[in-house]
C-alpha cells in the first residue's frame, strides 16, 4: 500500500521550513510530488540563534513565533497542492544535541492544528536515544532506498547541512553517521566577522588557500578519532574559532574549514573502494566545496543530477519516516546510530 506523506524539516542551518509531498510504500520506492521552502522571519531566526548560542531557553516568544510560522508554512503548502494527505511527519527545530548526555531537543508544539485530516508524527529522535542510539542521523534509510532505485553501489551520500553526515551503501549494507561540521560553523563565523550570512556559491572562499596550522588543529579534534556511527552537535567545533588569528584572511579561513569536510570523509572510508559520492543539502551549492571534493574523490555528483531536488531530501525523509511509523517498519539501525535493536521512529501528537 502506498501513502501520500507530507514531510517537514527545519535544520541546524536555521534558515526556515522545508515542506515536501511524497508518495511511497515506505520500503522500496519514493516518488517526489512537490516541495516548498518558507524562510524564517528574521526575528525568529535571531531568537533561535541566541538560544543555541547561550544554551538557555528563556524566551516564551520563540514558541509563539515558531508555532505561527510552522502553521503558516504547512497550511500554505497544503492549500497550494490540493491533494489528500495520509500522514504528516514533522521534525521540529533542533536547539540542542549532545550524545554524551543522551539528549536531543527539538522545539515543536503538538497542539498545532493543520488543514489536513491526517495523523501527525513527530519527535523522531526520542525512540532512537531511548534504545541506546545517538539520535542522528535518522534518514539513511531514505538514502538506501534512493540508491536502490538508482541501482548505484557502492555509494556515499554526503548531506551537508548545519552538520555534515554521510550514509555509506555497500554490498547491500548501510552505515552512517555525522562526519564533520557543515554550514553552521562557517555561517556563524561569517556572521560574526562580516556582513555576509553565508558564502554564496563559494564566491568568498574561491580565492582562498588552506591554512595548514588551523587545518591541523581542527583535524586533531577527538570527534575525528571516533568510528561510525557517531553524532555531532552543531556547536561542537565553535571553539576552533578562538584559534583563528586576526591576521588570517577571511577567504583562507573559509577555504580551510571547507577542506575539512571532504578530508574527514576520506579518513572514514575504505579508500580501496571506488565509491560514487553524491552531495546533498545546502553545502552542495558551494562551488569551492565541490571543487575540493573533486580534488579528493574521483566520482562526485550532486543528487540533482539524478532528478532529485537536493534542497528537500531531509523533508522528504521525514515523510518517509512517518509512513514507516504507520507501517511499524524499522527506520534506524545499529550501524546508523548505534541503537541496540532495529526500531521505527516517531510518536503521534
Amino acid at each position: 500500500m502506498e501513502y501520500i506523506a507530507l514531510g517537514c524539516m527545519t535544520g541546524t542551518s536555521l534558515d526556515g521550513i522545508d515542506c515536501s509531498l511524497i508518495k511511497s510504500n515506505g520500503t522500496s520506492k519514493v516518488t517526489e510530488i512537490s516541495n516548498d521552502f518558507t524562510p524564517y522571519s528574521k526575528r525568529l531566526q535571531k531568537k533561535l540563534i541566541n538560544i543555541i548560542k547561550d544554551q538557555f531557553l528563556d524566551d516564551i516568544e520563540v514558541f509563539e513565533l515558531l508555532n505561527s510560522e510552522y502553521q503558516f508554512a504547512i497550511n500554505n503548502f497544503i492549500s497550494k497542492n490540493k491533494i489528500k494527505v495520509d500522514v504528516i511527519g514533522i521534525h521540529g527545530q533542533t536547539i540542542y544535541h549532545d550524545t554524551s548526555l543522551n539528549l536531543s531537543i527539538q522545539l515543536y508544539d503538538k497542539k498545532i492544528k493543520y488543514n489536513a485530516n491526517a495523523p501527525i508524527i513527530c519527535n523522531f529522535r526520542k525512540n532512537d536515544i531511548l534504545n541506546g542510539g545517538s539520535g542522528a542521523p535518522i534518514i539513511p534509510i531514505y538514502h538506501q532506498i534512493i540508491a536502490n532505485q538508482l541501482k548505484i553501489e557502492p555509494v556515499i551520500f554526503v548531506n551537508i547541512g548545519g552538520v555534515t553526515n554521510i550514509t555509506i551503501i555497500d554490498e547491500g549494507q548501510i552505515k552512517a553517521g555525522d562526519s564533520s561540521f557543515g554550514n553552521a560553523l562557517i555561517n556563524d563565523f561569517l556572521i560574526s566577522k562580516t556582513n555576509h550570512e553565508f558564502d554564496n556559491n563559494g564566491n568568498i572562499s574561491k580565492s582562498g588557500k588552506k591554512i595548514t596550522n588551523l587545518f591541523d588543529i581542527i583535524q586533531e579534534d577527538r570527534f575525528f578519532k571516533k568510528e561510525l556511527p557517531k553524532s555531532l552537535d552543531r556547536n561542537h567545533f565553535h571553539y576552533c574559532l578562538e584559534e583563528i588569528k586576526k591576521d588570517y584572511l577571511i577567504e583562507d579561513i573559509l577555504y580551510t574549514l571547507l577542506s575539512i569536510i571532504p578530508n574527514s570523509i576520506k579518513k572514514i572510508i575504505n579508500n580501496k573502494k571506488k565509491y560514487k559520492i553524491i552531495l546533498l543539502g545546502g553545502g552542495r551549492k558551494n562551488l569551492t566545496l565541490i571543487k575540493i571534493f573533486k580534488e579528493i574523490f574521483n566520482n562526485v555528483n550532486l543528487i540533482d543530477d539524478f532528478n532529485f531536488d537536493g534542497d528537500f531530501i531531509e523533508s522528504q525523509g521525514m515523510g518517509l519516516l512517518a509512513i514507516r511509523y504507520l507501517k511499524k517498519i524499522p527506520s534506524t539501525y545499529r550501524t546508523t546510530t548505534g541503537v541496540t535493536k532495529n526500531i521505527y521512529l516517531g510518536e503521534t501528537t
